[in-house]
């Protein structure tokens, strides 16, 4: 069951409410009461670990085949 944000249009409130999947939205809001609420667009974030990235794998390997083949060429 996620929770959800909504922001009451009249006093700005911002709350979260666990909604089960029969439930529909929040009919008022919980500080003034007023029924003029809208959702909110979650906040996503996004976290890269492990390898696999272009900053820690393909971009180390492309430098390294050009100072390696640049160094074959003189000798």
């Amino acid at each position: 069951m996620p929770f959800y944000r909504y922001q009451c249009e009249e006093c700005q409130n911002i709350f979260r409410v666990l909604q089960t999947t029969g439930g529909g939205p929040p009919t008022a809001c919980p500080e003034c009461g007023d029924g003029r609420i809208e959702r909110l667009i979650p906040r996503i974030g996004v976290v890269y670990k492990g390898n696999g990235y272009y900053s820690t794998d393909y971009g180390n390997r492309g430098k390294k085949s050009k100072e390696t083949s640049s160094t074959k060429g003189e000798g």
